[in-house]
């Protein structure tokens, strides 16, 4: 089988959200191999010293499209290289930091951070007091926390609460006294990529009476005792095209939401389209709309599905959509 020229992915074969990335490539060059060539896999290890070193030694090898950086802190260190090798384009499937929306040549496939906000906002405005629960140290948590404090109505009720790299300060016991006594008109902003300990918390005794959403962008498995305290109050906004293409909802039933990554269909399509010279505003999409600003190549016009867990199972609250006909409008399901 012939390889897609000129073409690498560097990722972190060891990390969970990059396995998944790596799990929908091989369904698609398995079963649609004339439609999507496969091409390699190099691991990172999720240094960023290696994956400078990666990109020098491949960009000399001749490959010149380069999937990876997959966190807005790892894009951040790698503008500098894009920008000396202008040559060379890079595909994100997950850097969302709305600061990285400046002029490079990396695709960004997952919307930044403000849409995500802008979702939630007026219950976000709604609450009496918001604990904004976040990974400290992360291009993409602190934006948010920017962003948050650029907002009048958000500022003057915003309690951060940084949690430390090695976690050591994500506790029951922490978080209660953070909590003090909670009510049901305060809520939880969660972007915190160790968010399965966080859950687990639910089953050690945390409790709290308020709604929690969770920014990360996926729906994390609920179970146990957890699952009875944030039952009908955890919420998540989730990356969701209004339409998709046959083999996309094929590689996501076959895959399953948990080891599916939602933009990867659109990534091989646009890798194979520039390797092919042709023009990136005539591909078509097989997820949502698929269009670019020409001068930040951040995706626009996204959609976000509402979830809620209820009962053991994430149930379709309602639809955010950034429509470029109709402009930003919330869709509510019937029961």
């Amino acid at each position: 089988m012939n390889n897609l020229p000129k073409t690498i992915a560097l990722l972190n074969t060891n990390d969970p959200f990059q396995i998944i990335i790596q799990k929908t490539m091989m369904f698609y060059w398995k079963n649609y191999p004339a439609e999507f060539k496969s091409f390699p896999i190099i691991n990172t290890n999720g240094n960023i010293e290696n994956i400078i070193f990666l990109l020098d030694k491949y960009y000399k090898l001749g490959y010149r499209y380069f999937l990876g950086f997959n966190y807005s802190s790892e894009l951040e260190q790698v503008l500098p290289w894009f920008n000396e090798h202008p040559d060379a384009t890079g595909f994100s499937p997950a850097s969302t930091a709305p600061v990285l929306s400046i002029p490079k040549n990396i695709y960004r496939m997952s919307p930044t951070d403000n849409y995500i906000l802008d979702s939630i906002l007026p219950q976000l405005n709604a609450s009496s007091k918001i604990y904004y629960i976040y990974s400290e140290g992360e291009v993409a948590t602190l934006n948010v926390l920017q962003i948050l404090n650029s907002i009048p109505t958000i500022k003057s009720k915003l309690v951060p609460y940084p949690v430390k790299k090695d976690n050591s300060n994500l506790t029951v016991n922490n978080l209660q006294n953070l909590f003090q006594i909670s009510d049901s008109t305060q809520s939880v902003l969660l972007y915190l990529f160790s968010e399965n300990i966080y859950i687990e918390l639910y089953s050690q005794g945390l409790t709290f009476l308020g709604k929690q959403y969770d920014i990360i962008g996926i729906t994390p498995s609920i179970t146990g005792e957890s699952a009875l305290q944030l039952n009908n109050k955890f919420i998540v906004p989730v990356y969701k095209g209004i339409d998709t293409s046959i083999i996309w909802r094929e590689g996501f039933y076959k895959l399953g939401t948990t080891n599916y990554n939602t933009t990867i269909l659109n990534i091989l399509n646009l890798i194979n389209s520039l390797v092919l010279d042709e023009s990136v505003d005539n591909i078509n999409s097989h997820f949502g709309i698929l269009q670019f600003d020409p001068v930040t190549k951040d995706i626009i016009y996204p959609s976000f599905l509402i979830e809620t867990f209820v009962n053991g199972n994430y149930v379709k609250t309602f639809l955010f959509v950034d429509d470029p006909v109709l402009g930003k409008y919330q869709a509510n399901f019937i029961s």
